[in-house]
């Protein structure tokens, strides 16, 4: 080896003995480095590289302070989470990183139209398959199942049951691939989703005196609730029969919301209470009164919390873990009464009668993100699923949704 290749190589060998890596960096400017990087890079990258990326990445104190640099003079969580969540933080800050982009920016976001179709009032809407298929029930008696482009220049296609009911469709809910559909012809009755659309396979006749204003599922126990204007609400298990396995009255006025989980149903009614069914003890545990003023029109409950919204435009919290005590209540916005609200990560969703759908932060109290109009009139139902919502009126859907979910062909 000559002498200048030998230079050159000692030079090679003393940059590389000498080469610094993240790791060798002062935790201080580590961490300088990573407050210009997005948390889901943080969290799914970066704390997955090696042990002492984890080890400073594991520290809570190091979200909560990002969550309160995006939210701050804001209290988060809204009520305290559970202490054996090791990941709440972390996933929290994800989720709010990326709702807050993406509700912020409207170039984040396309808007899609669905109508044409049903040619009245769409009060049942429901999101399935992450977002890709929206089920829409109209007061024309029509179910239609809705599936969604996903790749560019693809346009949406629908199949149409025109009777699917002998009444107005008032809400649905699913179970796997199976949707429910209650009407005020007393009946729910069972579809199942396939490539082509909608197959009835199954009616369950209620027996009761009045139309069926609400149908809730329970995922984790594959069972389904619905609630009647005679007051009455009935429980199935779709795997034993027709019949209820259970019924109960806990209300003196018509049942219009459900919110089912493993371990209970809550039912809101016009007599401005809901009512907490115990389902492990089998029996109602409580009726909490929620205003002296309205009555509850929409609800939504996650485990640790319940938002419950009225017709004064108010949204009220309930803590599971104190009996469902409301220990919230916050003024909104919104003009008229919230007939939906919807609890994800990193967002609260609230939609009222004033044609409006809010986006606010998951903090106390709410921040406001942005406020969508719908073009269908009032609003009559919302979906949210994987950052995908679905909004219907008189005649038509909208729907917003991430313009990322569109792949090109």
């Amino acid at each position: 080896m000559c002498d200048e290749e030998q230079h050159f190589t000692q030079i090679e060998s003393n940059q590389t003995e000498f080469q610094l890596s993240l790791s060798d960096l002062p935790i201080e400017i580590f961490l300088h480095i990573c407050s210009f990087l997005d948390a889901s890079t943080l969290v799914h990258g970066l704390s997955l590289v090696c042990k002492q990326f984890y080890q400073i990445l594991n520290d809570n104190s190091l979200w909560k302070a990002r969550i309160s640099q995006i939210w701050p003079d804001t209290g988060y969580p809204v009520l305290p989470p559970a202490e054996d969540d090791e990941l709440f933080w972390k996933l929290s800050c994800v989720a709010l990183e990326k709702q807050t982009s993406l509700w912020r920016k409207k170039d984040c976001m396309e808007k899609l139209s669905l109508s044409n179709v049903q040619y009245s009032t769409i009060d049942g809407l429901l999101l399935m398959q992450e977002g890709n298929i929206c089920i829409s029930g109209a007061r024309d008696r029509s179910l239609v199942c809705w599936k969604l482009s996903t790749k560019e220049n693809e346009r949406e296609s629908h199949t149409c049951i025109d009777f699917a009911h002998d009444g107005w469709i008032w809400d649905l809910a699913a179970i796997d691939n199976t949707v429910y559909s209650c009407s005020w012809d007393q009946s729910v009755k069972a579809w199942t989703l396939t490539n082509t659309g909608l197959i009835h396979f199954k009616t369950y006749e209620m027996l009761v005196s009045g139309a069926l204003l609400c149908v809730a599922s329970c995922q984790d126990l594959a069972l389904f609730a619905t609630g009647s204007f005679c007051k009455t609400i009935l429980v199935f298990d779709p795997r034993l029969n027709y019949k209820p396995i259970i019924k109960y009255r806990p209300h003196k006025r018509a049942v219009i919301r459900l919110a089912m989980s493993s371990h209970f149903i809550l039912s809101a009614s016009e007599d401005r209470t809901v009512s907490i069914w115990d389902q492990r003890a089998g029996r109602t545990m409580k009726n909490v009164t929620i205003s002296q003023e309205s009555f509850p029109m929409s609800m939504s409950m996650e485990q640790d919390i319940v938002y419950v919204g009225d017709g004064s435009a108010k949204l009220h919290v309930l803590d599971p873990k104190k009996d469902f005590e409301p220990v919230k209540c916050y003024a909104t916005e919104h003009k008229k009464g919230i007939n939906g609200v919807h609890i994800a990560p990193g967002c609260l969703l609230t939609s009222s009668m004033d044609k409006t759908v809010r986006i606010s932060s998951p903090t106390d109290p709410p921040q406001h993100l942005t406020t969508l109009k719908s073009n269908y009139g009032e609003i009559a139902s919302t979906d949210y699923l994987n950052d995908v919502l679905a909004v219907s009126g008189t005649e038509g859907i909208e729907i917003w949704r991430p313009k990322s979910r569109i792949q090109c062909a």
